[in-house]
């Protein structure tokens, strides 16, 4: 060999085992990709490069492989299919409560989230053909009643096999499980009785959720009476100003007293009617706080 020039050498000559298959990784492609399944049985590592595939003695593509070690495999896509078409649906269920746990003045809910991908596949070729779908693996997300063919650090791989011109769906469900914890004095009672109607809640913790509801029914009664008390008794010392600075303005008015005394009584029993309703506000208030220290002592109590 001259000086500047090169020449490429083989140092493998023996056969390699491959297959041919179909790979959908793509979801923005209605098509899969012609691939082959290289498996390295030769004993020795094979450096990674560019490759030339002959599909039964005719050109079928070009591809990169990366360095394959003796007994690893790799998928490896050359070519669309357009004789294969695939498209995806998404479909998300209703969130379900799977346990329900109270300690310490929280209750804490673990919750399932599902969601299926389905994937609609038609050869419309009149020849059977084998299928790798690489489903996206997400975080959180784990499979549902499937075991993939294989994984890799991001997908799962499916393979299925596809009669000539048939169409076959493949749903693929994942769950996510998750928790929520909410301080038991931040629900309102009608939050509360949705829990207690939860079939996740077991007996005893369902009767100790309902004591804490009757208590917080009681408590929101007397937080509506002590603001109708607070408004009315708001409404009243309006019109008593009213009356005092009608007072005052006609007090100086010849022929005027009858009025003023008219008033005046009005402003009387306007007092009269104040104490009682602060009375009455200072009880609600009384009874409010000690409704609330009850609920306070039931939820130091409970746990499950």
């Amino acid at each position: 060999m001259r000086k500047g020039e090169s020449a490429m050498l083989p140092f493998l000559q023996q056969k390699v085992s491959a297959r041919k298959l179909l790979i959908y990784s793509d979801q923005a492609s209605q098509h899969p990709t012609n691939a082959a399944e290289i498996a390295n049985n030769t004993g020795k590592t094979l450096d990674g490069g560019p490759l030339t595939i002959y599909d039964a003695g005719v050109y079928a593509g070009e591809a990169l492989v990366e360095t394959l070690k003796d007994g690893d495999k790799r998928l490896v896509s050359y070519a669309t299919d357009l004789g294969t078409r695939v498209t995806t649906q998404f479909d998300s269920s209703a969130q379900t409560v799977r346990e329900i746990h109270f300690r310490r003045g929280v209750l804490t809910t673990r919750m399932a989230a599902q969601d299926t991908r389905t994937y609609t596949i038609r050869n419309v070729e009149q020849k059977a053909k084998a299928l790798v779908i690489e489903h996206p693996a997400r975080p959180e997300y784990k499979l549902v009643s499937l075991k993939p063919t294989e994984t890799t650090a991001n997908a799962y791989r499916f393979e299925l096999k596809l009669a000539a011109g048939a169409t076959e769906k493949f749903p693929v469900l994942e769950e996510r499980i998750y928790e929520t914890s909410t301080a038991v004095t931040n629900l309102t009672p009608d939050v509360l009785a949705s829990y207690i109607q939860n079939k996740a809640l077991s007996e005893a913790a369902r009767k100790q959720l309902e004591e804490l509801l009757t208590q917080k029914r009681l408590i929101a009664d007397a937080d509506r009476s002590f603001r109708v008390a607070e408004q009315e008794i708001n409404d009243l010392a309006t019109d008593e100003d009213r009356l005092r600075r009608n007072i005052s303005s006609l007090s100086s008015v010849s022929g005027q007293q009858e009025q003023v005394q008219i008033y005046a009584r009005q402003l009387a029993a306007l007092e009269l009617r104040l104490a009682g309703l602060r009375d009455r506000l200072a009880e609600l208030r009384r009874k409010k706080a000690a409704l609330e220290s009850e609920l306070n002592s039931l939820i130091e109590k409970m746990e499950f």
